[in-house]
């Protein structure tokens, strides 16, 4: 008989947390459009910098354009992410609203274009990073990129790297080619501080180890690196050889003395190593929901 989960258990919290985080992410962003991108003359990516394509082309107001595109992203949002996603969204969309307007009379003064380029897309990767990271978005491609990585799994990054092409190439037809190179430099770096702020710092590796020593080498490591020990069953396909497959997850750092440890152990051990993006449960991050 297959075992029911009663569903209701499972609450979305608004946590204050979370709501300063997108506060935070906000303000990072605004002050990077307004202060370092819109005096270059760049574009900003996403539903924002899509919207201020949209006006040149049809000459209806950005704000108006922003509304009528957020609408039915929203509404998708709401129907395949949560309700609390989509709370925390207008939250972050509202303060976004708002440090924009606050930072609007800002520059930094940047006269040279490239520092604005690589600063201002800093600036708002990292302020859409904590926003995403907080679990909620400042609208636009922020939610379309959730959905994307609930549904097909490509990170953050890759849809924002994705959907701001499509944009770039229209903003081609009402800007130079030069500053749309420089605005696609900016997306590109923001595209790649948001994958890093929001998995985190605390990439770590994910190390498969076959061995005959296997016992040795496991008890090696959790009483040497710290870290717990996983065997898997596994059966070589030529040999037909039973073999206890042992994983285990440890810090950048942990994995050089990791792999002198197993070799000193059998130089033969066969050793694959991947990079894992985020790690739940004791001595890693704590558990917490996705959005």
């Amino acid at each position: 008989m297959r075992t029911r989960v009663n569903l209701s258990l499972f609450t979305e919290r608004i946590s204050a947390k979370d709501v300063l985080g997108i506060a935070v992410g906000s303000a990072i962003s605004a002050l990077g459009i307004q202060a370092v991108l819109v005096p270059a003359h760049l574009l900003t990516g996403g539903v924002t910098g899509l919207a201020v394509v949209l006006n040149f082309l049809t000459h209806l107001d950005i704000a108006l354009w922003y509304a009528l595109l957020n609408i039915p992203i929203f509404i998708a949002g709401y129907r395949y992410i949560s309700r609390r996603f989509i709370i925390y969204s207008i939250l972050g969309v509202i303060m976004q609203s708002l440090f924009l307007e606050i930072f609007k009379p800002m520059n930094f003064g940047i006269d040279n274009i490239l520092l604005s380029t690589v600063f201002g897309g800093v600036l708002t990767g990292i302020g859409s990073g904590f926003v995403l990271r907080s679990k909620g978005s400042v609208g636009g491609t922020d939610i379309v990129a959730v959905i994307v990585r609930r549904f097909w799994g490509y990170n953050f990054g890759q849809t924002f790297l994705v959907t701001n092409l499509g944009i770039l190439a229209l903003f081609l037809l009402i800007s130079s080619l030069e500053l749309t190179l420089f605005s696609a430099i900016s997306i590109y770096i923001s595209s790649r501080m948001v994958d890093l702020v929001e998995a985190g710092p605390h990439v770590t590796r994910t190390v498969f180890i076959i061995s005959r020593k296997h016992e040795e080498i496991a008890h090696a490591i959790m009483h040497t690196v710290q870290r717990g020990c996983t065997y898997l069953l596994g059966q070589g396909a030529y040999t037909g050889e039973h073999r206890q497959l042992i994983m285990v997850t440890v810090g950048k750092t942990q994995l050089p003395r990791l792999k002198e440890i197993v070799f000193q152990i059998d130089p033969e051990a066969f050793i694959t190593i991947s990079e894992t993006i985020e790690v739940y449960g004791q001595g890693f991050r704590d558990s917490q929901a996705d959005f």
